[in-house]
């Protein structure tokens, strides 16, 4: 028997066309609502933990804010003093040291200028 004559004895509904597409159709609008849900509730799941990110990002700001001021008020007028005096301690020695390391920096551009100078006087001649 030839492969023509198995295709020409298989009947092939008339409506089969119509059906086939109609299964198509409804299995692609199925998975079109099925998508449509997934994606709601990820945005809904998002919306949710976006607010919540923020809810806590407020409170901890709140409460730490709160803390810096009862640390303020707590602290003695003596106390904040002696810490301004302190701070104050530290900035001047910071300053020291800089000019200390500026006065250096100067020497060895001086040094540099000296070495530049005889380099251009060899290269001169």
């Amino acid at each position: 028997m030839k492969t023509n004559d198995v295709f020409d004895t298989i009947e092939i509904p008339a409506d089969l066309e119509t059906r086939l597409e109609s299964l198509i159709d409804r299995l692609a609008k199925e998975e079109k609502q099925k998508e449509g849900k997934v994606h709601r509730l990820h945005w809904w799941v998002g919306s949710v933990a976006a607010g919540v990110a923020i809810l806590l990002s407020i409170g901890i700001f709140l409460h730490f804010d709160n803390q810096k001021d009862l640390q303020a008020r707590t602290y003695a007028p003596e106390e904040q003093e002696v810490a301004r005096l302190e701070a104050e301690k530290a900035l001047v020695l910071v300053s020291l040291n800089f000019n200390k390391g500026m006065g250096q920096l100067a020497l060895a551009m001086n040094e540099i200028e000296k070495s530049n100078n005889i380099i251009n006087k060899t290269f001169k001649r």
